[in-house]
């Protein structure tokens, strides 16, 4: 697994629009990974996730929003 090292100093160098675009792109990664482990766990278990799932899916798409915003 590929774990790559942030360097605050190249950070700051980068655009504003780009290092929150990268922030947002961090973002999204999480909430898909959450909704997929969420998925994967519905079939084993009858936890009681949906108002988490559902909550979780909102975030995704209004980031997804604020990158097709931002990189249009």
């Amino acid at each position: 697994m590929f774990t790559q090292i942030s360097d605050p100093f190249h950070d700051l160098r980068m655009p504003l629009q780009e290092r929150v675009v990268d922030k947002l792109a961090d973002m999204l990664f999480a909430s898909d990974m959450i909704l997929d482990m969420l998925q994967d766990e519905r079939s084993r278990e009858s936890g009681g996730f949906t108002t988490v799932e559902a909550s979780v899916r909102g975030v995704y798409e209004q980031i997804n929003e604020l990158m097709k915003q931002l990189t249009d």
